[in-house]
């Protein structure tokens, strides 16, 4: 267990943590997500995102790092992040791709977004990490707002190729901090 503040621990989440972490993304995805979905279903988008096969993908990728955030003894989300992982327009490695970062409705508004990014920023650093970078929804603006609070800029975009995603909502922003 990793203490990141007196009420904020991670615990590593492993292969025999699948189905928890699987009901864990069932439970936090879709009050923030499913209306982004054709007949607002995201059963697609949770079976291709934490279902075993990519699961194993994730957890084997190298440098990565997959965590459950737990918030006054109790599971309120999960992380991951992924060393040494640049932008394909960039080609230094020295660059830390924070891919998830979901916490439950009730824990949001809490702190604990921003204590796991300097967090994560923290251990980017220590790793020799240059920079830290991430993907944004362009229609999250609570999300966006708060990257940028963090110092974030948006570098570029691109859309997501989800046939069961409605249109509007395939816009992303490619966020990057400078961390070094």
């Amino acid at each position: 267990m990793i203490a990141i503040s007196e009420n904020i621990q991670l615990v590593e989440i492993t292969i025999n943590d699948h189905k928890k972490l699987m009901d864990l993304a069932c439970k936090i995805y879709p009050p923030e997500y499913l209306h982004l979905w054709e007949n607002n279903d995201c059963n697609w988008y949770l079976n291709r995102c934490y279902g075993l096969a990519n699961f194993k993908e994730e957890l084997s990728e190298a440098h990565s790092n997959y965590y459950f955030v737990l918030y006054k003894s109790k599971i309120e989300g999960f992380i991951r992040f992924v060393y040494n992982k640049p932008l394909e327009q960039f080609s230094d490695a020295s660059e830390t791709y924070l891919h998830r970062i979901y916490l439950s409705q009730e824990s949001q508004g809490t702190g604990i977004a921003q204590q796991l990014l300097n967090w994560i920023e923290q251990k980017s650093k220590e790793n020799g990490m240059r920079s830290v970078w991430l993907e944004a929804m362009d229609t999250k603006e609570r999300a966006i707002q708060f990257y940028k609070k963090s110092g974030f800029k948006i570098i570029s975009t691109k859309l997501l190729n989800f046939e069961l995603m409605l249109p509007r909502y395939r816009g992303m922003y490619l966020m990057r901090k400078n961390i070094s």
